[in-house]
């Protein structure tokens, strides 16, 4: 998925209202929806909601993380330094560009090691691509 300078821009307008000054960790629900897909829930989305889906392994690791393959629940710290979190799978970045996303290996979650690519709605959603993502399936849901 590739996005314009006037996406950008308008998404950046967007970040400034509602990402910066980040939260240590964030609270994200994901839908499998209709289509088969699954797609972050992102209220007020401005732009095309096929941007929002999980691919190229992302989906397949909300799949891993649903426990009724309607919903996934997932609290994700970024940190752009390795840090220790008990209870969470570490994904560690290993390319990224500014409109061609980012590519992450995925560690320390059980069945499930593999690289998953997050695209370029991590900058509307965390605000950056950090350097590790800390990820745990949310149960209180």
């Amino acid at each position: 998925m590739n996005y314009t300078m006037n996406d950008l821009l308008a998404g950046a307008r967007m970040m400034s209202k509602s990402v910066f000054g980040q939260r240590d960790e964030y609270q994200l629900q994901f839908n499998h929806e209709e289509d088969g897909c699954w797609y972050v829930d992102f209220p007020n989305w401005p732009f095309s909601h096929h941007n929002l889906m999980m691919v190229s392994g992302a989906d397949e690791m909300c799949a891993f993380l649903s426990d009724d393959d309607k919903f996934a629940y997932v609290n994700v710290i970024p940190s752009n330094k390795e840090e220790e979190h008990p209870g969470y799978a570490k994904l560690i970045q290993e390319e990224h560009s500014l409109t061609g996303g980012s590519t992450y290996q995925v560690t320390g979650l059980e069945g499930f090691n593999r690289k998953i690519w997050l695209c370029p709605v991590t900058l509307f959603v965390l605000g950056q691509y950090p350097k590790y993502l800390y990820v745990k399936k949310n149960s209180a849901h």
